[in-house]
């Protein structure tokens, strides 16, 4: 797992900037609903107000409540669609790194996920042809225990790679592995620009 943190901290990193500017687009249109939900308010208040108080002040603490809560869920709806932007920008990264870069995050990952005994390794069609002549011995090398032999055979992958164990497959693709960590990169993206 240590090397799925340092994944996500370096999508952390990575994304900071990204973030900012999500940040600031959410917050500017949360600025306009909330100004234009408050000319609204006004504007109802002032028409109530004139017909009868008693019934300008149920409309007017009406009004707020619901103020109030539509500003929520718009900064709640915010929130999630600039971090959902941002694992998804992440994942994009990932997915476009330069090939030396690539291959040196799946070795990496091979690492980290490698089981003990022989394993297979199947990448896609699209890694299977650019994939550098070392790879297999740099993911042997970065093995505890085991080995792994990278198959001929393309598995139906756009990144990453499977591992097989016999009848067991662990899934080392980009996107399995962000679906297993989604709420907690979630959270910590979170954190890092919400806290």
């Amino acid at each position: 797992m240590a090397g799925l943190d340092k994944i996500i901290e370096r999508i952390g990193q990575d994304s900071k900037v990204k973030c900012d500017g999500i940040l600031a687009e959410a917050q500017e249109q949360a600025t306009a609903i909330l100004d234009a939900a408050a000319k609204a308010a006004k504007a109802d208040a002032d028409a109530v107000h004139a017909a009868a108080e008693k019934e300008a002040k149920a409309t007017i603490d009406m009004a707020e409540s619901g103020s109030q809560m539509e500003r929520k869920q718009t900064m709640l709806a915010a929130k999630v669609e600039s971090i959902d932007k941002i694992v998804d920008a992440a994942l994009a990264k990932l997915q476009n790194l330069s090939d030396a870069d690539y291959f040196d995050s799946l070795v990496k990952l091979a690492g980290n996920y490698a089981q003990s005994g022989k394993g297979v390794m199947r990448l896609s069609a699209k890694d299977l042809q650019r994939l550098p002549a070392d790879f297999e011995a740099k993911v042997n090398a970065a093995l505890k225990d085991g080995t792994i032999e990278v198959s001929k055979e393309a598995a139906n992958v756009n990144d990453g790679f499977v591992l097989s164990y016999g009848d067991v497959e662990v899934n080392c693709t980009f996107g399995a592995l962000l679906s297993e960590q989604r709420d907690t990169i979630k959270d910590k993206i979170y954190q890092l620009i919400f806290a």
